[in-house]
């Protein structure tokens, strides 16, 4: 990786920093959704994701700086229809599944990982289950998604632990951690300040690190 490359990623997750928590601090001291600052943070990421993909003009770079541009959509489209951005959400994870398949096939491993974690998922959320009514279908169905990307991070990992496998996996460990956070802070109607940071920390984390993981040695 080149000097000027370090440069471009540190001021990106530098700023991603930034705006994310200017995006917190605003939307729980004013109550406005303050989509602007939300999606700006996000932008941090499409940004190296998107240059790489023109950079290489590869598969496997357009399908993850398309899935951080579906990121991206869909932190807009949650404050104004839910139902519509988790839609684009599941979206970005059917090309992050994509790109992370052109880095390593799946393995008896990655089905093995796709059941754990849709089972401590379904663990933790199955109290809120009724609450999501006929929409249940549509959150099994996203919940699948959102496993199979995060196995398959750990797939490439686990086929090449450098340090490139290390940020998807992370980042792929840190989507879900954050998504279930926003289901149990949702559906609890815990409407907790906590919880609320820590999620958009784990969601940006797991954004940024997608996008970058391929800068990074194998």
């Amino acid at each position: 990786m080149k000097g000027w490359e370090i440069f471009f990623l540190s001021a990106a997750a530098v700023l991603m920093i930034f705006l994310g928590t200017t995006y917190v601090r605003k939307k729980h001291k004013t109550g406005r959704k303050e989509i602007g600052y939300k999606v700006s943070a996000t932008w941090m990421a499409v940004l190296p994701a998107l240059y790489l993909a023109l950079r290489e003009q590869s598969r496997v770079s357009w399908l993850i700086a398309a899935g951080t541009i579906f990121c991206m959509t869909a932190d807009a489209l949650l404050e104004v229809h839910f139902v519509t951005g988790a839609a684009v959400f599941a979206a970005a994870h059917v090309c992050f599944i994509g790109g992370l398949l052109c880095l390593a096939s799946p393995a008896w491993y990655t089905f093995v990982l796709l059941c754990c974690v849709y089972a401590v998922l379904f663990a933790i959320l199955r109290p809120y289950i009724r609450k999501l009514g006929k929409l249940a279908v549509l959150g099994a169905l996203y919940v699948a998604f959102l496993c199979a990307m995060c196995s398959m991070a750990g797939t490439v990992f686990l086929k090449s632990p450098g340090p490139s496998g290390a940020a998807a996996a992370l980042g792929g460990a840190a989507f879900v951690a954050s998504d279930t956070i926003l289901a149990v802070n949702l559906l609890g109607e815990k409407n907790s300040r906590k919880l609320d940071k820590i999620l958009l920390v784990l969601y940006y984390g797991a954004v940024y690190l997608l996008a970058v993981c391929r800068y990074l040695p194998g």
